[in-house]
């Protein structure tokens, strides 16, 4: 029971005590004030009638009245009322008793009297007594029912205001306890201040006058040792860095929200500030750690390369942007660098992705260390790289940059067990030279980074216009190629190959050839490249074995002698799952007998994935199919394969039959080639013989098949059909 409770109980009591003893007191003096005065009246009215009826007898017989006892008596009994103890006298002058309707009265009494008079002289006096014994009783009744009243008024008066008082201090410590256990139990921090002010009444700082267990827990305090702590202390002082913030809500009655950290346990709260009375305040301390955590992964997987934790396209375009406002409102120039990795993927593809992730990790480490910190280094995807660089100079600037960070990218890199080696070409486009916005500055960078990659690798290129003109010449052809095969635009052509030992034709390459209607005849070093990089290889070299099929099966119709055809099989195309049953389907069109077609393909081609190359070529070779190992010596391959693959022919690539006469070298590689395939049973065919010298040498070598301008260009169709009637062809398989 509280202190307030108990005043409020005492005061309760006065209060119904005093309406009781009211009560209990003035309504029975009051009845018996008003019925005494009420009686007196009474009496004075009787002993006025009845004085005067004794008046008249007295007048009738002045000298004898006082001896008519029985006529006196007679007057004296007339009243209203018998049941009331009454005395009535009639009295002389000196008090004596003339005549008494009865002897005495029990006390109190109260009496009245009226003179008698005769001829205007008072003869005599009339006394009226009555006792107060009834009055009295009846006051007695009316204080006893006074006293019942008052009591149950007291009761009343005291018991239910205490009753509500008691109902409301309940109800007030329920809800106290309540908001108490939610105080305590609330996940959030919550502290109450008390504002302290100087002797001038300036707030001046604060004190903890209570905190929330959540609180301390923050703190990792005891909730005693915060209470108490000034401004400076609570919370590392943060708080109070806020204060005159603080004040002026107070002032103003408005909340305050702010973000407030605690560094030293990497902690980030948001504190709401709230006045609960006058000179206090309270906060409200939300733990946003992990929230902030979220924001900012969200943040890095928006913004930034999961694989480096560089910079994303995303947020590298969004810098790109900045860097060009910052350059045409200061009138300053940046350079952007288009960094591809050389032979990535060739890495990637042997050594598996884990271990290529891994070295473009350790690439973009070197190419971070290598850049100033105020430049921007990005990872676009795969094996790309951008590079936005600030400078106020001359392009040896950015040449010299470019040439250090492909220094830094040179040294081999240890990956697990292995080293590695890897290079990087890298295009540059200057602002305001090559462009003034995003999208021209990257596409001119890129268009130089290819011109660094078919400069041979490992350098750099500057942007320039020829490049753009070379880019457009290149996407109008490139177009012109997605159209060229609804158009018809493609033809075949095909190239003889002799045996010169036996002088007679083993077959020929068919080659496709493309007319364009504007440019004329587009070379095929032109379009193969593009058709390779955009894709459309697959459908043209479809088209390709489909239209060598339908010729063969024409020239079989048209009972021409069965002649071989090599059929050159692209990398992607070999890659093709369904490539396979795309051949038996073209076969069994046409009626072609496989045995008379061939597959060239290269050796970068076969050696992509070793283990699929080996089920791919066995399924072709299930057709009956030939396979030819085309431009050999000249890509990425082991000798292993020549055993583990089913291979038939091997063509020697024209690299090195075109100075073979003058070039040692060369010469020694041909010669091993042909011994090599001899011992392999393998058919060798020299691509690229020109002149007689070539000639005879590659036969003294041991090569008798040949292909090349010294016996036929590439013949169209007609020639080749008149030179299959006119020439000797070497034995083929009787079933052909």
């Amino acid at each position: 029971m509280t202190t307030l409770y108990r005043s409020i109980a005492r005061l309760t009591t006065l209060f119904a005590g005093a309406i009781t003893i009211t009560v209990a007191v003035l309504v029975p003096a009051g009845y018996f004030l008003v019925s005494y005065q009420y009686l007196l009246g009474s009496l004075d009215t009787q002993a006025e009638v009845n004085s005067r009826a004794v008046t008249r007898l007295v007048t009738a017989n002045p000298e004898m009245w006082r001896y008519e006892e029985v006529r006196l008596m007679e007057l004296l009994e007339r009243r209203s009322r018998r049941d009331i103890p009454e005395v009535r006298r009639v009295l002389d002058l000196q008090g004596k008793t003339i005549v008494a309707s009865a002897d005495h009265l029990r006390p109190p009494v109260v009496s009245r009297r009226y003179a008698i008079y005769d001829a205007g002289h008072a003869v005599a006096q009339l006394e009226i007594s009555r006792s107060l014994g009834p009055l009295l009783l009846e006051t007695a009744l009316v204080a006893a029912c006074a006293l019942l009243v008052g009591g149950l008024g007291f009761v009343m008066l005291r018991t239910i205001p205490l009753r509500a008082v008691n109902q409301a201090h309940q109800s007030l410590a329920e809800s106290e306890a309540k908001y108490r256990s939610l105080y305590d139990s609330m996940k959030e921090g919550m502290a109450l201040h008390r504002i302290i002010s100087d002797m001038e009444g300036n707030s001046v700082g604060f004190e903890v006058v209570d905190v929330n267990p959540s609180f301390a827990s923050i703190l990792g305090m005891e909730k005693s040792a915060i209470i108490g702590m000034g401004g400076e202390e609570f919370f590392s002082g943060a708080l109070m860095a806020r204060f005159a913030e603080i004040v002026r809500g107070a002032e103003s009655g408005e909340a305050l929200m702010f973000e407030l950290p605690l560094p030293e346990k990497n902690l980030f709260f948001d504190v709401s500030v709230f006045y609960p009375d006058s000179g206090l305040f309270a906060t409200l301390f939300e733990d946003t750690t992990e929230r902030k955590k979220s924001d900012e992964q969200i943040q890095r997987l928006a913004y930034y390369d999961t694989l480096t934790a560089l910079p994303n396209r995303t947020l590298f375009l969004d810098r790109l942007e900045q860097a060009l406002a910052g350059a045409i409102r200061d009138n300053g120039k940046f350079a952007l660098f288009f960094i591809d990795l050389d032979g990535f993927k060739v890495i990637n593809d042997n050594l598996g992705h884990a271990q290529g992730d891994l070295l473009l990790t350790m690439v973009s480490q070197r190419l971070r260390e290598g850049i100033r910190r105020k430049d921007t280094l990005a990872r676009l995807g795969g094996d790309e790289f951008m590079v936005l660089i600030s400078y106020a100079g001359e392009e040896r600037n950015a040449a010299h940059l470019a040439q250090h960070l492909l220094e830094r990218i040179s040294p081999p890199y240890e990956i697990g067990s292995r080293v590695v080696y890897t290079s990087a070409s890298i295009g540059i486009s200057i602002f305001p030279d090559d462009g003034r916005d995003a999208e021209t500055l990257l596409r001119c960078a890129d268009m130089a980074m290819y011109a660094a990659k078919e400069a041979g690798r490992n350098g750099y290129h500057f942007h320039s216009p020829e490049m753009n003109r070379k880019a457009h010449e290149r996407m109008e052809l490139e177009m012109s190629l997605r159209q060229a095969l609804e158009r018809d635009e493609f033809f075949l052509e095909f190239q003889p190959i002799i045996n010169v030992g036996g002088d007679c034709l083993v077959g020929a390459e068919a080659l496709v050839r493309w007319q364009h209607p504007a440019q004329g005849r587009v070379m095929p070093g032109t379009f193969i490249p593009l058709a390779e990089s955009s894709g459309l290889i697959i459908p043209l070299g479809e088209w390709v074995l489909r239209k060598a099929c339908e010729k063969m099966k024409e020239w079989r119709d048209a009972g021409l002698p069965p002649v071989k055809l090599s059929v050159n099989i692209s990398g992607r195309q070999f890659e093709q799952r369904n490539f396979t049953a795309l051949v038996d389907e073209v076969l069994k069109e046409t009626g072609v007998d496989a045995r008379a077609l061939q597959f060239e393909l290269t050796e970068t081609s076969l050696m992509k994935d070793a283990g699929a190359t080996v089920s791919a070529l066995y399924k072709l070779k299930e057709l009956d199919l030939r396979i030819v190992v085309d431009d050999f010596g000249t890509g990425y391959s082991s000798l292993a394969y020549l055993k583990n693959f089913p291979i038939d022919h091997i063509k020697i690539d024209r690299s090195f039959v075109m100075d073979i006469c003058d070039d040692p070298d060369d010469r020694s590689i041909v010669e091993a080639i042909v011994a090599m395939a001899n011992k392999l049973n393998l058919d060798v065919v020299a691509e690229g013989v020109e002149t007689r010298e070539q000639r005879d040498l590659l036969l003294d070598l041991g090569c008798h098949e040949m292909q090349g301008f010294l016996f036929h260009r590439p013949l169209p169709e007609e020639k080749f059909v008149e030179l299959l009637r006119d020439v000797r062809l070497c034995t083929l398989p009787a079933a052909l």
